[in-house]
């Protein structure tokens, strides 16, 4: 088959790079083995769109098969890693500094495509994956083999908690042990006045989605390590439970009075959606027009109530006609928050925001996403890149670098010599220069 010779070669391919890397500084990724990975995903993409039929690999049925994997939850990681691909092999993302979580990205992506291929296909790639050059700590080694034991085992010794509080993902953290992926949970209870202070860690071998409210399925449980035993927390299972507030607050920027609630259908259905699909709802609303109506038509199939889908059509309508307000609109619907959409609310419209409730405050943000903040909050730019487009946004990434450089590093001036992920530079400084101005304009 056509699609199968072709990942064979590309498999090759990126086998010959992860034996070639073995020998080089770890802080550098050759671009031949991105391109090559890129590959893989579009190929594999396709493989699971025409579900194994020997289909022309063509521009067009490509981008039929990325558009294809948005919309399946375990097929998501495909789109997440073909984006994720695009934004590191612009010269301006790839350096030193972050090389170590682009490894432990690189490595869980492509064990998940080596899984995926191997189990449904009987496709075996990536046979020297245990060389790729992730640096991992050999005193972590029993400490994340008896914890994968634990969570691959019956509850024997453990005892379940039930569905209660709704949490908040502060952070999640891959681990691996025999080729397979398990993560480190990082938690808080969801309300508007955790600090640090209140976090939890639990352990999972699913991949959460964790921009979102969630509830979890918590099994308590007991390793030994070195003689001693420790109690741990493992997540067996969960589901997307966006806190009602946080859509009756998101309603406020239209001006709505909603009264969102989660008995109502069209909530239930909705989170059930997110959880099949992984979707986050600014990319929902950014769908293609005959996909987001079909999914409102079953959603609200059986609901009395279309509060929700009467707010997302409010902001589809503006981010598809890429109106003044749009990258706010992404970025709250990509995190729905509490405490950072009531920061940004205001009880006037906001003409230069296409006369929503949103705050004065807002604009530098919708207008510079990559280099400001919101009101009282600063967005991660991981998070950035999973909602927002970035590009012609060089510039912005440029001064960000700078502003990191003083505010990070403390290093008052940045010599030109040292600019290497950059080209034109001084177009650079004048784009943003200009940027700063028309945003200056509007406070």
């Amino acid at each position: 088959m056509r699609i199968d010779k072709a990942i064979g070669v590309i498999d090759k391919k990126i086998c010959r790079n992860i034996e070639y890397l073995k020998s080089i500084d770890r802080g550098f990724l050759s671009q031949n083995i991105l391109s090559d990975l890129r590959d893989l995903v579009e190929h594999t993409s396709l493989k699971a769109f025409s579900n194994g039929v020997d289909i022309d690999i063509s521009y067009e049925n490509i981008q039929k098969a990325n558009e294809y994997v948005k919309t399946v939850a375990s097929l998501n990681f495909l789109n997440k890693f073909h984006s994720f691909l695009q934004i590191t092999t612009s010269h301006y993302t790839l350096d030193e500094g972050v090389s170590e979580r682009l490894m432990l990205k690189y490595y869980k992506y492509m064990l998940e495509i080596k899984e995926l291929l191997q189990n449904r296909y009987n496709i075996n790639i990536l046979s020297n994956i245990e060389e790729f050059p992730i640096k991992l700590d050999p005193h972590l080694n029993e400490y994340n083999e008896k914890i994968a034991e634990r969570i691959n085992s019956s509850a024997i010794s453990g005892y379940s908690n039930e569905y209660n509080d709704r949490y908040y993902i502060w952070k999640i953290k891959p681990f691996f042990v025999n080729q397979k992926i398990y993560y480190e949970v990082t938690f808080t209870t969801a309300n508007d006045y955790v600090s640090k202070f209140d976090r939890i860690i639990a352990f999972t071998d699913i991949d959460i989605m964790s921009n979102y409210a969630v509830k979890f399925s918590i099994r308590n449980d007991i390793i030994d390590v070195l003689g001693k035993r420790m109690s741990i927390k493992i997540i067996e299972n969960y589901e997307v439970s966006i806190r009602p507030c946080e859509l009756n607050n998101f309603a406020r920027i239209f001006g709505l009075d909603s009264k969102i609630s989660t008995g109502h259908v069209e909530y239930k259905e909705l989170m059930l959606f997110i959880f099949n699909t992984g979707m986050d709802l600014s990319q929902f609303v950014s769908m293609p027009k005959n996909y987001y109506k079909e999914i409102k038509e079953k959603i609200n199939f059986s609901s009395k109530s279309s509060q929700i889908f009467n707010l997302l059509d409010k902001c589809r309508e503006i981010i598809i006609n890429n109106s003044p307000g749009t990258n706010t609109l992404k970025y709250l619907l990509y995190k729905l928050n509490n405490k950072i959409i009531k920061s940004q609310i205001n009880h006037r419209t906001c003409h230069f925001l296409s006369d929503m409730y949103l705050d004065y405050g807002c604009i530098p943000f919708d207008q510079m996403p990559f280099n400001t903040s919101l009101r009282s909050h600063n967005p991660r730019l991981v998070d950035l890149f999973a909602c927002i487009d970035i590009d012609d946004r060089e510039h912005e990434l440029f001064a960000r670098m700078i502003k990191n450089n003083t505010e990070i590093d403390g290093q008052l001036f940045t010599s030109r010599k040292d600019i290497t992920n950059f080209e034109d530079i001084d177009y650079l400084i004048l784009t943003q220069l200009s940027q700063l101005e028309r945003s200056i304009q509007f406070n």
